[in-house]
């Protein structure tokens, strides 16, 4: 549907799962013409111990992704994502009812003979699949963001290695909210930037704080998601988080 996709990890019936997502077919679904989901369900060669893709299988695994984008997707069949998990890919797409799933699946899939699949069908106009399993949840959506902000810092040379003061941006519906805020988050080290003494447009006031961290991929989340928490139960949205660029030399 989109160039808009990305990933993101969660859990699945308690397992470690990988979900890829078009971002963007929220904007347009449910789609009255499609009111079917459909899914292939591959039973990977390779998988990792906790049941995750393994580097070893990547390219098989990326080869018939596109094969069956190229060959299944259409007007009448829209990919909208798949789940990883538990040694099993899950792709999903909504299709038209005139579509003949199986064997559209199958003149596809004949090119990887080794690989055991399933393939199933179910109605779904309100593409409930789609919003309730594969999109991601806010918090989520804030994981995505993070590794975009370290992928644009890395493009304008980072190296995502050096301490430095991150700035992190959120608003609240009320003072009240947004001093009990402040108090828990200068617990974990936070400070304050700035602060609204009165509200925006919108009604809301906004608060700028900072700590210094490193704003790694593997380090952002730990960073951000305990602020995106405490916002959450206080009334507030954490709307994200900037920093300096630092060069290899550190400047």
């Amino acid at each position: 549907m989109s160039d808009n996709w990305d990933f993101y990890y969660c859990r699945v019936d308690d397992k470690p799962a990988s979900m890829y997502v078009d971002l963007d077919a929220v904007q347009v679904g449910p789609v009255d013409g499609l009111p079917i989901m459909a899914f292939i369900r591959l039973s990977m060669l390779q998988p990792r111990p906790d049941g995750l893709s393994s580097p070893q299988e990547f390219g098989t695994l990326c080869a018939m992704e596109d094969a069956i984008n190229e060959q299944v997707a259409s007007e009448s069949a829209v990919y909208v994502g798949r789940c990883t998990t538990n040694g099993l890919r899950d792709f999903v797409f909504y299709i038209a009812p005139d579509v003949e799933w199986g064997q559209l699946v199958a003149a596809c899939m004949g090119a990887f003979p080794d690989y055991r699949y399933e393939v199933g069908t179910r109605g779904d106009p309100d593409w409930s699949t789609y919003f309730n399993y594969l999109y991601p949840s806010e918090r989520d959506g804030q994981s995505i963001e993070n590794r975009r902000v370290c992928q644009a810092l890395e493009q304008a040379g980072d190296m995502l290695k050096a301490p430095r003061e991150i700035d992190h941006w959120l608003n609240f519906a009320t003072p009240q909210d947004m001093d009990s805020f402040i108090d828990a988050a200068m617990e974990l080290g936070f400070q304050v930037r700035s602060q609204a003494d009165e509200p925006d447009e919108d009604g809301r006031y906004i608060l700028q704080m900072f700590r210094t961290d490193v704003p790694g991929y593997a380090a952002i989340d730990a960073v951000t998601l305990p602020l995106f928490d405490l916002a959450t139960l206080r009334n507030g949205v954490y709307d994200g988080w900037e920093s300096v660029v630092v060069d290899a030399e550190g400047a």
